[in-house]
């Protein structure tokens, strides 16, 4: 049996717990906490809404935990691609804050607010 993967970008998705990691010293982190890094490389034959369906994906295997209930996420406060990208992606963004390595804008979906506007809006 053979199975074809073709992707139109090259993800890398990483998850943290925000408790336990420097970002958590930047704001009030709290035990139902868990934070995600997700990377992609420029498409070599982009897919519609490509993105917005990845994070949904995402987002619903990170809430498949229970003790889960808020997804934190902090890019680089200067990648204004990024943080509009976070909006269309119905995250509500914090304070910009200070990390050792950047000034990183943090955002957050909960699992509430993932639950009521349901599925990343397209771009």
């Amino acid at each position: 049996m053979r199975f074809w993967c073709c992707w139109t970008a090259s993800p890398l998705f990483q998850t943290y717990e925000p408790l336990h990691d420097p970002v958590g010293e930047a704001y009030p982190a709290r035990e139902g906490d868990i934070g995600m890094h997700l990377l992609l490389a420029p498409a070599t034959r982009p897919l519609p809404d490509f993105t917005p369906r990845l994070v949904t994906v995402l987002i619903r295997f990170l809430f498949a935990d229970p003790a889960k209930d808020r997804v934190v996420v902090e890019p680089d406060a200067r990648n204004l691609k990024a943080v509009r990208r976070l909006q269309t992606t119905c995250f509500e963004l914090g304070p910009v804050i200070q990390l050792a390595e950047k000034e990183a804008q943090l955002a957050f979906r909960t699992r509430r607010r993932f639950a009521r506007l349901g599925p990343a809006r397209p771009n």
